[in-house]
């Protein structure tokens, strides 16, 4: 842990801005900041030259980076792809799996926690723990996933994950029309796991009974789910009008057009919409043949879908695009760094569990520096040590 002094920022957080601000940091956290001139500084200073810094960017649904894959990477993998990840501004991840076999996931849940358990800050973004994105879904709206692996919901499959990963299993996906998953939202809510809807074709009364029964947020909205019909509101509604659900957006306008997009956050707010990359192994490489959970993926032109098919198999979207793709379509910056620093880690419990998403004392040390003219990347800094500087 460094311990660092920045100066001459704007400083943007979703509560309040700082014009010509400073911030001290001091063994990775945050115990100062104001307009002006600290009266102490300490460790590194850093002039930004009244840059933009803003909260570390927060990614609750990414499957992979640049060859890594969260389903099958080995824990040194996992380790490289947290620290490639802070070049686009993201200092924490939950990496998440796709349905696969009991015994595979077992395997990519212990691959991950050895990652956890060696992590230091000069290895980059901080790991939050697993998603499981299924097994437990629709084969309806299976979407990318590998229909040879969804299955029922099974609570004694669960406890094995929950048992091997130490509990760290923070969220899973799941459909909660099929067999046995409100007595699982049951159980995973007593558990303090967050459950996700998604790849559903549910019905509203369902799912407004799963989330009365714990389940707290939606799984890539309105993608894998059935579209809004005016006579039959089914899951998108009930998920839009629930104010206790998260909303994950996958903002890079392929998933969703940009009135879809802009629609939400006006309806729902900043305080309700989680962005999200929900990207693959194939994210920052060059188009061509890739694989996602067993099946065959091409990219072309940057858009991954299942070969031979339409089907989107997740993305190549990166959280710095994300919260840029928002600013080109006229949602403030403000408004936007808080869908992808306060409110993803208000969604899994981490904001007061790990103090991280804000920039006030007592919280890590996890800051971007993005410049003012473009919204680059200039420095990534996580528990306050540098991670990234552009050059």
């Amino acid at each position: 842990m460094a311990d660092i002094t920045i100066v001459d920022g704007k400083i943007l957080t979703p509560h309040y801005y700082i014009e010509n601000g400073y911030i001290v940091i001091k063994n990775g956290e945050i115990v100062d900041l104001g307009i002006g001139e600290p009266r102490e500084k300490t460790g590194t200073i850093i002039n930004i030259k009244n840059n933009f810094v803003v909260p570390g960017f927060i990614d609750t649904h990414t499957h992979g980076y640049k060859g890594v894959d969260a389903s099958y990477s080995p824990a040194p993998d996992i380790l490289k792809w947290a620290k490639e990840i802070t070049r686009h501004g993201t200092t924490a991840i939950l990496p998440s799996t796709v349905s696969l076999s009991h015994e595979q996931i077992i395997r990519a849940c212990k691959n991950i926690v050895e990652a956890m358990n060696r992590w230091d800050p000069v290895y980059g973004a901080r790991m939050l723990g697993i998603h499981l994105e299924g097994p437990y879904i629709s084969k309806e709206k299976k979407g990318a996933q590998n229909p040879e692996y969804i299955r029922k919901a099974n609570i004694e499959e669960v406890e094995e994950y929950i048992k091997v990963s130490r509990n760290n299993i923070v969220q899973i996906t799941l459909a909660p029309e099929i067999n046995g998953a409100l007595d699982l939202i049951k159980y995973l809510s007593r558990k303090d796991i967050v459950v996700s809807l998604g790849h559903s074709v549910s019905d509203y009364e369902t799912a407004a009974k799963a989330i009365l029964l714990g389940a707290r947020k939606a799984t890539h909205l309105y993608n894998a789910m059935p579209s809004i019909h005016h006579r039959k509101p089914g899951l998108v509604i009930a998920l839009l009008r629930h104010s206790s659900v998260f909303l994950e957006l996958i903002s890079d306008y392929i998933h969703v057009s940009p009135e879809m997009v802009l629609f939400t956050i006006e309806y729902v707010g900043n305080n309700r919409v989680v962005l999200i990359t929900d990207s693959i192994s194939a994210t920052m490489l060059p188009d061509g043949e890739y694989s996602l959970g067993g099946l065959r993926v091409e990219v072309k032109d940057g858009i991954p879908r299942i070969a031979g098919t339409n089907t989107l198999a997740g993305s190549t979207l990166t959280m710095d695009k994300a919260v840029k793709n928002l600013v080109r379509k006229g949602i403030s910056l403000k408004d936007a760094v808080t869908m992808a620093t306060i409110t993803p880690a208000k969604s899994i419990g981490v904001y007061q569990k790990l103090r991280i998403g804000e920039i006030k004392p007592g919280f890590k040390g996890d800051l971007v520096v993005l410049n003012k003219e473009n919204l680059e990347v200039e420095y990534t800094i996580v528990n306050g040590t540098i991670v990234y500087e552009r050059q």
